[in-house]
């Protein structure tokens, strides 16, 4: 919510002056992580001025309690959690942990509008992809948080890793939620590896694989 308040004056006037001079255009709102949370505190003010933005998240996290999630349900989709390709669409990634928090213990709760990425890797296809039900689908992202699925035999071939595991069983079983991580790779994989959130986006990536804009002469 700060983020958002912090933000707001600043892009509000210009927003408003664009919609009033391009009425036919679409008001469109992206953001990956923080900024999926702040794209969604946003959606809900542009709504409320009758713009019906067009809402993309990827690895939002929860954002508030369970009244303001029907609020944002109601608000995109006609408060039915109903399977559909809406105007909000919150993309979650398998094994991402930023879905997942803050904890539910503390009153979060997701919203509906969720797509779901089964693919670990890069890059998925249309097969990978899997519109849910509802605000909390089993089957997405939120069933993450009911079952565990550490599996060593689908682990890195490591010298001993077996033997380490069978020894230490039980007591090292890390929820996804607090597989911090994954911050450094299923958070940052949505059909694309996405920069760090710093200038030039990740070093890593400096005039390798992503495309680099060309410098004007």
């Amino acid at each position: 919510m700060t983020s958002w308040r912090h933000t707001r004056p600043h892009i509000l006037p210009h927003i408003k002056e664009l919609v009033q001079k391009y009425p036919e255009y679409r008001v469109t709102l992206v953001g990956h992580s923080l900024g999926g949370a702040v794209a969604a505190l946003a959606s809900l003010d542009f709504e409320s001025r009758n713009w019906d933005p067009q809402v993309t998240t990827f690895g939002e996290p929860r954002i508030g309690n369970q009244g303001l999630m029907q609020y944002i349900d109601k608000s995109f989709s006609g408060g039915d959690h109903i399977n559909s390709i809406g105007r909000y669409r919150r993309v979650t990634h398998v094994d991402d942990p930023v879905p997942l928090l803050p904890l539910t213990e503390w009153g979060y709760q997701m919203h509906a509008g969720e797509v779901y990425i089964s693919k670990p890797e890069l890059s998925p296809e249309a097969k990978d992809l899997r519109y849910c039900e509802g605000d909390e689908d089993p089957s997405c992202i939120a069933g993450a948080e009911v079952r565990s699925d550490v599996n060593p035999e689908q682990s890195a071939d490591i010298a001993g890793f077996k033997d380490w595991w069978n020894d230490t069983k039980g007591l090292l079983t890390v929820p996804p939620r607090f597989r911090i991580w994954q911050l450094f790779f299923a958070h940052r994989d949505y059909f694309w590896r996405l920069g760090l959130c710093m200038p030039g986006g990740d070093p890593k990536d400096w005039y390798q694989k992503h495309p680099q804009a060309e410098e004007e002469l």
